[in-house]
């Protein structure tokens, strides 16, 4: 008998674009009142380009509805706050505001009072002195500018959750002002993504959190195409010198209570991803991706492997319960089978060893390379999830 699901929108997702001078909404209709008025008291989500022409001509439909906007997703260009002016103290169930600056705005103060605000989305703000937002409210913040995340950090004292993105990096991006150290109580997740030229590594010099329980780190690549290898190589072997003792600084002040963590193409060696690892006792979630190889780096997973085996007199992480590994490193079986046994065969008096719980190993397709065995199938069907996945390399 087939399964049947039922779907009820409760939120009606609300799109205004300008289509040759007409107002279409979602529903097709080319009133551009009805499809606010009929949908009574629910929720709303807004998204609105001021860039577009027509958007004066949308904003009026919206502006009798603003106190149920939830959701705004805003593009503003210089003269739109004063379009938004009139929904100043209006904003009464708006909860998630992303505003994307597409020139000089000036002063943007319309969402200063927002009672249930607590996440922002800001893209290309460079001057964040003219955003008036209710920041000590705000728990969740994604940013794409290294330079104002001291700026945002100081003002939204109870941030939670903060997502910044230096991928696409911008020539402003390329000098970010050295900071005073600064000490930020309550974040607990901390999302990075930069690029080898973007200031991201600055930032972690500059600061300690204390209460960090979630880390993600990706560091971008030049390039997709192979004839960008030799600018990879050099990216790497300098990113090594230069990421490593950062993140073992930072990893020192901010990780004793760090749970997660995500390492993504991150040029360490071993020896440097270990002296990291070592400083997060805590850690009970371990996801490490990097693949070198495309890079024009050799990569083993060998070390880590024996430093994880519960039965080395050096070992780390005694209260892992996950771990994944992504790439083309080569993955010892027989290293792997005692890793396993060390941290499922547990002596019951041992309480200071977890049980691991889930294992996730990922490689490219390589026609060279046999399968792996599962030598240890003995602990799979003991209660260990394992995953094992094959991918096809971009490169």
């Amino acid at each position: 008998m087939p399964k049947l699901s039922l779907s009820i929108l409760s939120c009606p997702c609300w799109f205004l674009h300008p289509i040759h001078g007409i107002l279409a909404t979602a529903l097709g209709t080319r009133d551009d009142e009805s499809c606010p008025n009929r949908s009574g008291a629910l929720p709303l989500l807004v998204n609105l380009n001021f860039i577009c022409p027509g958007s004066h001509l949308a904003l009026e439909a919206l502006i009798p509805h603003s106190h149920r906007w939830e959701r705004a997703t805003l593009s503003i260009i210089s003269d739109s706050n004063s379009d938004l002016a009139r929904v100043r103290t209006r904003l009464d169930s708006l909860k998630y505001l992303s505003l994307y600056f597409g020139g000089t705005t000036g002063t943007v103060d319309f969402c200063q009072v927002a009672p249930r605000l607590t996440e922002i989305e800001l893209e290309e703000i460079h001057e964040p002195v003219t955003i008036k937002l209710p920041w000590e409210q705000l728990e969740i913040c994604t940013l794409d500018n290294a330079e104002i995340t001291h700026y945002v950090l100081q003002h939204a004292k109870n941030l939670r959750v903060l997502h910044l993105s230096t991928y696409y990096g911008t020539p402003h991006l390329m000098s970010m002002p050295r900071n005073p150290h600064s000490y930020y109580q309550g974040l607990s997740t901390l999302n990075m993504w930069w690029r080898r030229s973007a200031p991201g590594i600055q930032l972690f010099s500059s600061i300690t959190l204390p209460s960090l329980q979630t880390l993600k780190i990706c560091f971008g690549f030049f390039g997709f195409d192979k004839g960008m290898d030799n600018i990879r190589r050099a990216n790497v072997e300098a990113g090594r010198a230069e990421v490593v003792p950062v993140l073992a600084g930072f990893f020192e002040r901010s990780c004793a209570h760090l749970s997660t963590l995500t390492l993504t193409d991150i040029p360490f060696s071993q020896s440097g991803l270990i002296r990291c690892l070592e400083l997060a006792p805590s850690l009970v979630s371990l996801d490490i991706q990097f693949d070198g190889e495309c890079h024009g780096i050799r990569t083993t997973n060998e070390e880590l492997l024996r430093r994880l085996n519960v039965g080395h007199p050096n070992h780390i992480l005694l209260r892992l319960h996950s771990l994944s590994l992504r790439g083309p490193g080569m993955i010892p079986e027989e290293l792997l089978d005692s890793l396993i046994a060390s941290r499922r065969d547990i002596d019951p008096t041992n309480d200071g060893v977890a049980l691991l719980e889930n294992l996730t190993l990922e490689r490219p397709i390589r026609h060279d390379w046999v399968k792996i065995q599962l030598p240890f199938q003995r602990f799979v069907s003991g209660g260990l999830n394992f995953t094992y996945r094959e991918y096809l390399h971009a490169f």
